[in-house]
């Protein structure tokens, strides 16, 4: 996948908000809290491609938001007492990594593909069938 198309003052403004949404995250005890702040990464996401399209750049965005969302749903779920599938801090350290990953990426202007693969596996350990295969032995995400 090509590397994002977008100058160099709004790469730099990007991998800026993925480390502070990362600190944030790491920072909070309060999964609702840890979901707010990983919104922000899409957020900016959002901003730069209004101002600088790029289709990499939407492609990220779509991975971030997305898995935004199966977060925030899992969360609801975890809330309303199904604890069936656990979202867990060590879920939280692996999208911490992810995030580093994509914020160093994004600052050399280097290939994301990979970071964004691990971050759609990264959510499938809180769906049902990645939570199964996990169950089952099989490593759906790796570090």
């Amino acid at each position: 996948m090509r590397i994002v198309n977008i100058s160099s003052k709004y790469r730099t403004i990007l991998a800026d908000e993925i480390n502070y949404c990362r600190a944030k995250i790491n920072a909070e005890s309060d999964l609702r809290k840890k979901a707010y702040y990983y919104s922000s990464a899409y957020g900016m996401t959002r901003r730069i491609f209004n101002l600088e399209f790029d289709p990499q750049l939407q492609f990220i965005d779509f991975i971030l938001n997305s898995s935004y969302q199966a977060i925030f749903s899992r969360i609801a779920i975890f809330m309303s007492g199904d604890n069936t599938i656990p979202i867990t801090d060590e879920f939280f350290d692996g999208l911490s990594n992810c995030l580093e990953l994509l914020e160093d990426r994004i600052r050399n202007n280097e290939d994301t593909y990979d970071v964004l693969e691990k971050i759609v596996n990264l959510m499938s350990t809180i769906d049902g069938n990645g939570y199964y295969l996990m169950q089952k032995g099989v490593p759906v995400y790796t570090e």
